[in-house]
């Protein structure tokens, strides 16, 4: 009996065993060198910056937009505001106060209604340089409150005042760092560093101190001889210094003319540098300060590589006309759209065209020569 138990107990043992061969899975060993792996780039990242120049109420613009209720900005920016509020980021450089304490006033001290700053950010503004000339029109009070009123009206005051020296957006993921200087405030008095000045050596610090926060830098900059179209030697060398010192974009603001721009190579790469953006909106009658530019620029971010993918300058024209109701009123619009308003001669839109042909253009080795800078 023993006998077949222990044949039997065999039996179940090799049966068992060989379910177990059956039902066991097939492992094939792959040599890691048979394996392609698949490398991924890293994402390509753009913001759209757009910048403009000198935003400018002389006590007639400020006449024209009053209402039963106050004031209403909004209409002189409405055909020019889908270009602006498409931007991730929009800068713009104010040219005027905000103290409600003193009277409103025009050239040679500005000082505006509170308004303005609800139709500039309506437009789609979200940065406003006021470091210019015209910083100190109503006082440190006034330049106090015209910061604190871009605040509030959720956006960012850069140039003037101890705590609005530089900013840092981070724009999808890129670190955008901007700095504003202006060369002169008029010989008002002001506070020792309450103006950003010119100042080569502290641009150069600060250029430094925003460098390790940021992947592509904009510094705005307030200088040149007013109503002059050419590039002056001087301008063209503290812009190019800047470049050296590493700022990735430069923009120009002052002349109230629109200017030429270069493509500068410095520190490896090309820099986008424009002598100045004209007036983006003003009453000035002089030629040429009716037509100003949009610089558009596309920034685009690979890993932790950042650079200028591409820019367009876009010229802008200042319509000024009588309306129906006997008014005169006045729209930025793209020059490229002159044909579609009536109001503008054919006279006006052979000069629109000259110009904006020229401003579009950078600048030449003839050009550039002429102002001797290497």
């Amino acid at each position: 009996m023993n006998k077949l138990k222990c044949v039997f107990l065999l039996m179940l043992f090799m049966s068992l065993v060989s379910c177990t061969a059956q039902l066991a899975p097939t492992v094939e060993t792959v040599s890691p060198s048979s394996v392609e792996i698949e490398k991924k780039e890293p994402q390509v990242i753009e913001a759209t910056i757009i910048a403009v120049g000198d935003i400018i109420f002389h006590l007639p613009q400020v006449k024209e937009a009053r209402t039963e209720f106050g004031y209403d900005f909004g209409l002189s920016f409405e055909k020019i505001k889908p270009y602006i509020s498409s931007a991730d980021v929009a800068i713009g450089n104010l040219e005027t106060t905000v103290n409600e304490k003193k009277a409103l006033s025009g050239f040679p001290r500005f000082n505006s209604p509170p308004e303005v700053l609800t139709g500039i950010r309506s437009t789609g503004f979200d940065v406003m340089v006021t470091a210019n000339n015209h910083s100190m029109d109503t006082g440190v009070e006034g330049a106090e409150n015209t910061a604190a009123l871009i605040k509030r009206n959720n956006m960012i005051p850069l140039g003037v005042g101890e705590e609005n020296k530089s900013t840092v957006i981070d724009v999808k993921g890129i670190k955008l760092g901007i700095l504003a200087y202006t060369t002169s405030i008029n010989g008002l008095r002001a506070p020792k560093g309450f103006v950003s000045m010119a100042d080569e050596e502290q641009i150069k610090k600060d250029i430094e101190v925003l460098r390790d926060k940021s992947d592509f830098i904009i510094v705005y900059v307030h200088a040149g001889v007013e109503y002059n179209r050419n590039v002056e030697a001087e301008t063209a060398r503290l812009f190019r210094s800047i470049a050296d010192m590493g700022a990735d974009s430069v923009l120009g603001s002052h002349p109230h003319v629109a200017r030429k721009s270069e493509l500068y190579n410095t520190r490896g790469k090309q820099v986008l540098i424009n002598y100045s953006m004209g007036n983006f909106i003003s009453n000035q009658n002089d030629k040429y300060t009716d037509i100003g530019t949009m610089t558009k620029l596309i920034i685009r971010k690979q890993g932790d590589i950042t650079s200028l993918g591409e820019f367009e300058i876009m010229p802008t024209y200042r319509l000024r006309f009588t309306d129906t109701d006997g008014k005169t009123k006045r729209r930025i619009i793209l020059t490229s759209e002159i044909d579609s308003y009536s109001h503008i001669s054919e006279v006006q839109k052979m000069y629109i065209r000259e110009v904006s042909g020229e401003v579009i253009k950078l600048l030449s080795e003839e050009e550039k020569a002429a102002f001797n800078v290497q």
